[in-house]
């Protein structure tokens, strides 16, 4: 399992109803990873990012009171993983906060994406124990530094 994100460098994820900024090589480097495999997400953010994914991509929404006609609704985070590793894709979260920190437990890896300059918000990327994790790979992109981390063998 993969968390996927971009956040400023103060891990700022989201402002009102949206990002704070408008980078769309990060955007489209995000729609690219997911196409085709499975997305967790919490409701706020499918109806800000779910209708962007590829046709192909399984998406299952967190919810305790949303019921979605073409989306596959789940009332808890457990709920989510157990129906998504049914569908034997490659399984990604993709937020909001405590979306992601209920995924710390469970993924391998993290593909996070910190956006060049300053921005307010009002969500968060949660802190994590670094000591953890391991950057395996960094892209310095013009507006953004991509990086893959990947958990350390014993450290769950």
């Amino acid at each position: 399992m993969i968390i996927i994100s971009a956040m400023s460098e103060d891990r700022v994820i989201g402002s009102q109803n949206g990002m704070p900024w408008n980078v769309p090589a990060e955007y489209q480097q995000y729609l690219d990873f997911v196409a085709g495999q499975t997305v967790i997400m919490g409701r706020k953010t499918y109806e800000i990012f779910g209708k962007d994914v590829a046709p192909e991509t399984s998406l299952i929404v967190v919810s305790r009171s949303t019921e979605l006609d073409d989306i596959p609704v789940a009332k808890s985070f457990d709920e989510a993983i157990a129906m998504a590793k049914a569908l034997g894709k490659e399984i990604f979260i993709a937020g909001g906060s405590s979306i992601y920190e209920q995924a710390f437990d469970v993924a391998d890896q993290m593909y996070l994406s910190t956006i060049h300059g300053e921005y307010r918000g009002d969500a968060y990327f949660p802190a994590f124990d670094t000591d953890q994790w391991q950057v395996v790979e960094t892209r310095e992109q013009p507006q953004f530094t991509f990086r893959r981390w990947k958990r350390k063998a014993g450290s769950r």
